[in-house]
């Protein structure tokens, strides 16, 4: 089943810190069946209000986190990034998860703030899980073996 779930799929990531951590989760169960690690980046965009970081900062960020992350995954051809900007953090990682065909939507649940602790919190998990057009897989500790499949 985990081959299965793990063919294609779609990581979003928050900041470097989360970065690092999901992708030490992540590497243990990545081998020779996925086709595709799509690690994902949502600015989020606030209608009405100025952003407090301006673009072009938030895409030079982004791009440290993804060679960072395609430093420690070594998932080769599968590897790719993808930026989006929108105002529902949700609604763009379920736009990526359809537009890529994936088999799940991988996280890792952070303690700290941020984009990622803010996205799985209570109302937003529920959100990601209803409508995700995939299972939502929680990453376990790096000491543990099993992934938790959350949704679907």
């Amino acid at each position: 089943m985990t081959d299965n779930l793990l063919r294609r799929i779609i990581v979003p990531i928050a900041n470097e810190e989360d970065t690092k951590a999901t992708c030490e989760a992540l590497r243990p169960h990545i081998d020779e069946t996925v086709e595709l690690v799509n690690v994902l980046y949502v600015i989020e965009q606030t209608k009405g209000y100025m952003d407090p970081a301006s673009p072009e900062a938030l895409k030079q960020k982004a791009r440290e986190w993804f060679m960072i992350a395609e430093t420690s995954l070594n998932a080769g051809e599968a590897f790719q990034t993808e930026l989006r900007a929108g105002t529902d953090i949700v609604d763009e990682i379920v736009a990526s998860a359809s537009d890529h065909d994936a088999t799940a939507i991988v996280f890792k649940p952070r303690q700290s703030s941020g984009l990622l602790s803010h996205l799985f919190s209570r109302g937003l998990k529920d959100e990601l899980l209803s409508e995700s057009p995939c299972p939502v897989i929680s990453l376990p500790e790096t000491d543990e073996d099993e992934l938790t499949e959350v949704s679907k």
